[in-house]
């Protein structure tokens, strides 16, 4: 990684702090060389260094080339005629800025509980907020036009799907607006015996902490829990390994660096040393060529009713 990327990161991030309520505390703290938020109440299981920040924008081209779209809720008009958008977990705003110089007409807000979105070189019709939606959001009821949110499996825990977030947003969606979530499915189709063990720690770590990576199925019950009407699921799927080509390496990849950063707590769920958990990792090239392992993703897409006259 080059000096210049870093040190931009770093001035994005130390001009982006004033959302946090202790300034007595550091903001981040360092675990086994990799960077996590300082805040014991917030459960996001992953880093937010610069390698993480990498891994999701290679992962966001990767969704992006599975989709063959940034969306697909039916908001392509209002997007066009000018709307007010918010990404729920943006990240480094790879999604966001895209569909900012996508649609010039729109307003972007993107809200991260950790400051790694761009704080000074932005479109002039995007902002970022550092937020948790978990607590209540600083918007005005029936203020967005569309909310998009993406890969919240390890963040929120299972209660608060349905009784915390899915609420407010429906509370701050205009009538007649549209949510779309994107999730991927751990349910991952012809897994070989070294990904089984990993997967099955993944699984066992989320449950320790109340989440739940299965949590596909259960999405469009919570919508519709919630007062969304016209629930859509949409599922398409990516395959694993050299034999897919080159997204087929980058989804691996994807997959290992995800299973690297937690490998402390995983190897410690499974009781086996950073030699036997690195073996795991290893393996798992050949694994998913000789088994065709695929993986499936899921975009959730719900409406707030338009009340009566």
């Amino acid at each position: 990684m080059n000096n210049s990327s870093s040190s931009s990161r770093d001035n994005n991030t130390s001009n982006s702090l004033s959302g946090f309520e202790n300034f007595n505390e550091p903001i981040f703290k360092f675990e086994n060389g990799r960077r996590y938020i300082n805040n014991d109440s917030i459960q996001y299981l992953l880093p937010n260094d610069d390698d993480e920040i990498d891994r999701l924008q290679m992962q966001h081209y990767l969704l992006r080339y599975i989709w063959q779209s940034n969306f697909s809720a039916p908001v392509k008009e209002i997007l066009r005629c000018g709307a007010k958008v918010l990404d729920v977990g943006c990240g480094p705003a790879t999604w966001t800025l895209e569909m900012a110089s996508d649609y010039p007409r729109s307003h972007f807000i993107g809200i991260d509980i950790a400051p790694i979105f761009p704080s000074e070189i932005k479109p002039i019709n995007t902002e970022f907020q550092i937020q948790n939606v978990t607590h209540r959001l600083p918007f005005d009821d029936n203020s967005f036009d569309y909310i998009h949110m993406r890969l919240m499996l390890a963040v929120l825990k299972e209660e608060e799907w349905k009784s915390v977030v899915l609420p407010e947003l429906f509370r701050i969606l205009k009538p007649g607006g549209y949510i779309e979530s994107h999730e991927f499915d751990f349910r991952i189709v012809n897994q070989g015996p070294c990904m089984k063990i990993l997967v099955e720690g993944f699984i066992q770590f989320c449950k320790a902490k109340n989440m739940n990576p299965i949590v596909c199925p259960l999405i469009p019950g919570y919508l519709q829990e919630n007062g969304f009407v016209d629930i859509d699921t949409l599922k398409n799927s990516g395959h694993y390994g050299s034999s897919a080509g080159r997204f087929g390496k980058l989804a691996l990849e994807d997959f290992i660096l995800v299973f690297d950063a937690l490998k402390t707590p995983i190897s410690s769920i499974l009781e086996i040393n950073n030699e036997e958990y690195q073996n795991l990792l290893d393996k798992l090239q050949e694994e998913v060529d000789t088994n065709d392992t695929f993986y499936e993703v899921y975009r959730f897409i719900g409406k707030k009713f338009i009340p009566e006259n």
